[in-house]
């Protein structure tokens, strides 16, 4: 016998708490009248009596209760041995249902041999049927006959997700503890290699399993496959628009083969290209003729020749549209800024973006619509007017970027956001020639690509008290000079210093377009807009405290992909096939994304003779260091549920037994002996 945590066989002490409360008895001796005390003598009342234990049976159930309790946290546990490998086994079809395994009749194979195991089903030899990819489910019940068993492999369908052994070995433990068998595993795989997973210690067996592994795969099977394809995701001018494929070779050798590019299923353009032995080779397509709105491409290996073809298309989806408007509200007296705020977004991404300008001043109800986000240059004290339509514009979901001047820095708020103003620090030949940037956010979308911006001179800066707003930047003095703040269902973005090149250098700067693209992709949210993705790859649906409403997802078949609960919640969608799905979002974006399988899978190098020996070992006896050398293998038993279930039984008879004692034998008021100098008497 032992013990798993011992350390709670110190709370044993606490057992002397049951007896310490039941010798404190208060006891009041009952006064007795007497005309004269002169004849008795004068004597202390013993208090023995009251010092004795009384009502055993509640104490002993009170102890065995605390005894039990701390006794099921200590977990005590007994060994058994028992022959390893003896007694009834169940049998566990483990079918592979990856993306590989639609290779000619991989799938119908592994399934016809899995059929041959139903013969060994019974009663006492049960079986289970397991079908897996990147995870692993059980298809069907527990199957006890060979017809159940039968049912369930042909239930097994083919999937695009890719192989993980890893994932395998998880679900057979978990099998192992929940039914309390040794099992019989067959895995009917085509062995590929990059299934394995990083660490070996995850293909760990359980104890006393036998695997057998069917590989289904012919050694060294070539392969072509179109392995990435890079679109715009958005085009604005159609001639321009480019598409970059890769083309792959696994274990071929060298050929010259023609791809094409297909948008909306006719074909467009088409090339020929030559792949050298087991390499790749990239193509590259310009001009797509597509009309506005949402298309489905398609990257086509016309006649790879190879034995498995579901690998030599990859989809994509782009989206024409016209330029995104961008609305700038700035001082009259500045005309910097919004040739600055042009000038970058054309350098960065031409013709994606228009920006219209306009005073402040002469604008009192902004056009917002059709506008992806808003400019606010140097605010300082807005009309209530334009203040209140910008606040609800980004309070329904717009974006908001605010850059603060002096114009600003003379307020004591700043406009539609609300942060307090400190002050309008200038830097002067009395203190410092300028700011820099001293820390950032370097994974903040904002952010991620400005190498460099710590270098960039900062001559004002309009302090602020950050509030509800998150820091992005901030200079050495711990002043912010980014910041971020949700309002609302909408963002806001503050810059604390102008952009027209007075203030800083910014304008100038080489961070400057990464900057400035940066934030019109996120204000705009196009980093929701992945047009590609893979099978199990996580797609963002939203941001996790991002609540405007319900998120819809429809799958390659047009059915619904979420249920009502996950459209509401959920931040992220992991598809499980390949195709187009469509996700509608609540503040009415909506977003073509074309899933592909892993093309990992695509690789049909194997696992090698060793590797699959070494696994085998891992469910031999031994291999837990619970089997003994005679070849019995230790289990554990622990009674800790009895236990708990003692500590239930008497903390329920405890009250009983209590009651019982206070309202049947009553106390020293109901007949007791009182004891009154050296004599007793009863009242």
């Amino acid at each position: 016998m032992g013990f798993l945590a011992p350390w709670f066989l110190g709370a044993v002490a606490l057992a002397g708490v049951p007896v310490w409360l039941h010798l404190l008895r208060q006891h009041k001796t009952t006064p007795i009248r007497f005309a004269s005390l002169m004849f008795f003598e004068r004597r202390m009342t013993t208090s023995t009596r009251q010092r004795k234990l009384r009502y055993y049976a509640l104490l002993a159930l009170r102890l065995l209760a605390l005894l039990f309790l701390i006794l099921a946290f200590a977990r005590p546990y007994f060994e058994r041995k028992v022959a390893a490998g003896g007694g009834k086994r169940m049998t566990v079809a483990a079918i592979d249902n990856s993306f590989s395994m639609r290779r000619g009749g991989a799938l119908d194979a592994a399934k016809q041999q899995a059929l041959a195991l139903a013969t060994r089903i019974s009663a006492s030899e049960p079986g289970i049927v397991v079908a897996f990819g990147s995870g692993a489910h059980e298809s069907g019940q527990r199957a006890e006959d060979a017809a159940t068993f039968r049912s369930n492999v042909s239930a097994v369908m083919a999937g695009d997700e890719r192989t993980a052994y890893a994932e395998l070995a998880r679900t057979l433990r978990g099998l192992s503890e929940a039914h309390r068998m040794p099992l019989d595993v067959h895995v009917f795989t085509d062995s590929q290699k990059s299934g394995m997973p990083a660490r070996f210690a995850d293909l760990q067996l359980p104890s006393d399993a036998k695997l057998e592994v069917h590989d289904t795969a012919p050694a060294g099977l070539p392969n072509f496959a179109v392995e990435a394809v890079t679109p715009p995701g958005r085009i604005f001018d159609t001639a321009k628009a480019r598409v970059r494929a890769t083309i792959t070779g696994f274990h071929t050798m060298k050929a010259v083969k023609n791809v094409e590019m297909l948008v909306d299923g006719k074909v467009q353009k088409s090339k020929t290209i030559e792949i050298p032995p087991s390499g790749r080779a990239s193509v590259e397509f310009t001009g797509i003729d597509s009309g506005y709105g949402f298309h489905r491409g398609e990257i086509r290996l016309e006649g790879s020749g190879d034995a498995f073809s579901n690998d030599d298309r990859m989809l994509f989806s782009i989206e024409r549209s016209d330029p995104r408007r961008i609305l700038m509200l700035h001082p009259a007296r500045d005309g910097r800024s919004p040739i600055y705020v042009k000038a970058a977004l054309d350098a960065a991404v031409p013709n994606a973006y228009q920006v219209d300008a306009a005073a402040i001043e002469s604008t009192s109800t902004p056009n917002l619509q059709n506008a992806s986000f808003v400019i606010l240059a140097d605010p300082g004290n807005l009309n209530q007017g334009l203040e209140g339509a910008l606040k609800d514009y980004v309070m329904r979901g717009g974006a908001l970027l605010i850059t603060a001047g002096s114009l600003t820095g003379a307020t004591s708020k700043l406009a539609v956001s609300g942060l307090t103003i400190q002050e309008s620090r200038l830097s002067s030949r009395n203190r410092e020639l300028f700011q820099t940037i001293a820390s950032r956010e370097p994974l903040h979308p904002v952010l991620e690509r400005t190498a460099g911006i710590e270098s960039a001179k900062f001559y004002q800066l309009i302090a602020m008290e950050p509030g509800p707003a998150k820091v992005l930047a901030k200079t050495a003095d711990a002043t912010p000079s980014c910041l971020e703040q949700r309002l609302g269902e909408g963002r806001v973005l503050v810059i604390a210093s102008p952009l027209d090149n007075l203030g800083n250098n910014l304008p100038l700067h080489p961070a400057f377009i990464p900057l400035m693209e940066r934030s019109a992709q996120y204000l705009s949210r196009q980093e929701e807009a992945t047009g590609v993705a893979s099978v199990g790859q996580g797609i963002e649906l939203r941001a996790a405290n991002d609540r405007a409403g319900a998120v819809e997802v429809l799958d390659p078949r047009g059915e619904r992909a979420l249920s009502f609960e996950q459209a509401a919640k959920a931040t992220s969608f992991a598809p499980g096939a390949e195709g187009f799905y469509e996700i509608r979002r609540g503040s009415g974006r909506t977003t073509l994304v074309a899933v592909n399988a892993d093309r990992r899978e695509s690789d049909f190098a194997r696992m090698d003779a060793d590797t699959i020996h070494l696994w085998k070992a891992t469910g031999e006896p031994g291999a837990d260091g619970q089997t003994t050398a005679n070849g019995e293998r230790v289990e554990r038993r622990s009674p800790w549920w009895w236990l708990l279930l003692g500590v239930l039984l008497f903390t329920l008879a405890e009250p009983v037994l209590a009651s019982k004692y206070l309202f049947g034998q009553g106390s020293s008021e109901f007949g007791e002996p009182v004891e009154v100098g050296s004599k007793e008497a009863t009242v």
